[in-house]
């Protein structure tokens, strides 16, 4: 399949490269080079008219004609601090989701995967702690609307209602949003464990949502199976066949 990435010199990008790249055409677009791999560097809040340049530094491409032919987009790209200001989210989330979705649309992508948030609900998982966090305690599933507390919630919040309405409106036929918890390489020792997702988790959930054949909107959560988890995995694994590593 031909993928394209954003943000694919981040942390996430570079293991899911590492693990796509072997059955996957992937096409690279990032801020700054990706290293060691051909990448197209370009600014994605600017109006996709404008050039970008590929890796080695000339002049190349349109960002936006990596989308043509594509099968799937992983939209990566984002302002990543949970605490970022709203002119920064408005400018590198929203403005830029909006311009990637855009782009599938135009290109007929049949499929963008949106890395979402666990922060597009955070409202609610305060409100229900700590029962939330036990193993039989009420748990946030799949059909939760968002419910965000800060501006970059609210940025991935815009984003799962984008991607739906082009899903309603027929011009998208697949859009996953991915409610990504906290990810690090190694198992944490303290209370961030119950929204941890580690690499081998992150990178079968990923390929998954870029493999399963499934059309229409659907949010998932990006965490592992540790028994503190305060959402819902059940729709997740049985939508994308996907089963996430035990942590205790």
């Amino acid at each position: 399949m031909r993928v394209v990435m954003t943000g694919a010199a981040g942390r996430i990008g570079r293991q899911l490269i590492r693990d796509l790249s072997d059955r996957h055409e992937l096409r690279l677009i990032d801020r700054v080079p990706v290293p060691q791999r051909k990448s197209v560097v370009a600014d994605l809040a600017r109006n996709h008219s404008l050039f970008g340049r590929t890796s080695r530094g000339s002049r190349g491409k349109l960002w936006i004609s990596l989308f043509k032919g594509a099968d799937v987009v992983i939209h990566l790209a984002a302002d990543v601090r949970n605490y970022a200001s709203w002119e920064c989210v408005l400018r590198d989330n929203i403005q830029v989701t909006w311009n990637v979705i855009q782009a599938a649309v135009k290109y007929r992508v049949p499929r963008v995967v949106f890395a979402s948030s666990n922060w597009a609900v955070k409202a609610l998982e305060r409100q229900i702690a700590p029962a939330c966090y036990a193993l039989d305690g009420p748990k946030i599933g799949s059909d939760i609307s968002p419910c965000p507390l800060s501006p970059y919630g609210f940025s991935k919040a815009s984003g799962e209602l984008m991607g739906r309405m082009f899903v309603e409106q027929q011009e998208l036929a697949s859009f996953i949003a991915v409610r990504i918890g906290s990810f690090h390489m190694r198992a944490p020792k303290n209370k961030d464990l119950r929204l941890w997702i580690g690499p081998r988790d992150l990178c079968s959930l990923m390929r998954r949502c870029v493999e399963v054949k499934a059309k229409g909107f659907h949010i998932v959560y990006g965490v592992s199976a540790q028994p503190m988890i305060p959402y819902d995995l059940s729709y997740t694994t049985r939508l994308l066949s996907w089963k996430p590593e035990q942590t205790t």
